[in-house]
């Protein structure tokens, strides 16, 4: 296990599922944890920057599409649930006094040398005035998280763009396990702690999306081949869990992407 505090400037993804039930309701409880963990990591001097899902999922508590809505229905649901994402993050900082900052960007913009130089701009200039970055991918226009991630990859493209040493992947799964039976049953002893080099077995052992999220643990894999190549390292566990980031370093049930 690795010690969350030898990192300083980390990236903090939350899935959809872990914010938001499938009414469409914000997890309050999830939120407040991870908002409370997110304080004690400022305080101790981390850079912090959040890239957040949830928008489409929070979208359904008040416009009522079919269960598996259209690309063009998804992105109204986007439209409208990032106003109700961005409202939920903002009361649960106010407690701690942190101002937050929102973002909207597609994985392309981290690729462009204009915008990815705007947008690395912005975050320097919230993070120097002590306001926290909050991204997410702008869904009532772009299709690639929509159709095929839940924001993991943005979440690796921004901490390759960011120079970010840590991209924690909070989760509605403990971590990596060998096969998709082990992470229905969350056999602890079949999760992998420590991930070197994505290989096709890791690839392989790769489940499949959840029902409120896109990505998956494929799109988690993907993210961690781009953090591996631009050294930072990538840890994924359960955004379920209690105080979920602090515990990081005390906890088994977590799996760490970590060039030797």
């Amino acid at each position: 296990m690795r010690n969350i505090n030898s990192f300083n400037r980390i990236v903090i993804k939350i899935g959809s599922a872990v914010l938001a039930g499938t009414s469409g309701r914000v997890n309050n409880s999830i939120l407040a944890s991870i908002s409370e963990d997110i304080a004690w990591l400022l305080k101790n001097n981390k850079e912090v920057l959040i890239v957040s899902s949830g928008a489409i999922a929070l979208g359904r508590k008040q416009i009522k599409f079919s269960e598996k809505p259209s690309l063009a229905e998804s992105q109204a649901l986007a439209a409208h649930g990032q106003i109700e994402l961005m409202s939920a993050w903002k009361k649960h900082f106010k407690k701690f006094s942190i101002p937050i900052g929102q973002i909207l960007l597609t994985p392309r913009d981290t690729e462009l040398k204009i915008s990815s130089k705007n947008a690395k701009q912005t975050v320097s200039k919230l993070l120097a005035a002590g306001c926290l970055p909050i991204i997410n991918e702008n869904d009532s226009t772009a299709t690639d998280e929509i159709r095929f991630g839940d924001n993991d990859l943005l979440a690796a493209k921004v901490a390759k763009l960011i120079g970010a040493d840590l991209l924690i992947v909070l989760s509605t799964v403990d971590g990596l396990f060998s096969s998709k039976e082990d992470v229905e049953t969350s056999k602890l002893s079949s999760m992998i702690r420590e991930v070197n080099k994505i290989t096709p077995k890791i690839k392989k052992m790769a489940g499949h999306a959840s029902r409120m999220g896109k990505g998956g643990m494929i799109s988690k894999i993907d993210a961690a081949e781009i953090c591996l190549k631009n050294k930072c390292a990538m840890v994924i566990t359960s955004g379920k869990n209690k105080k979920p980031i602090r515990c990081i370093s005390k906890r088994a049930k977590a799996t760490w992407f970590v060039k030797k």
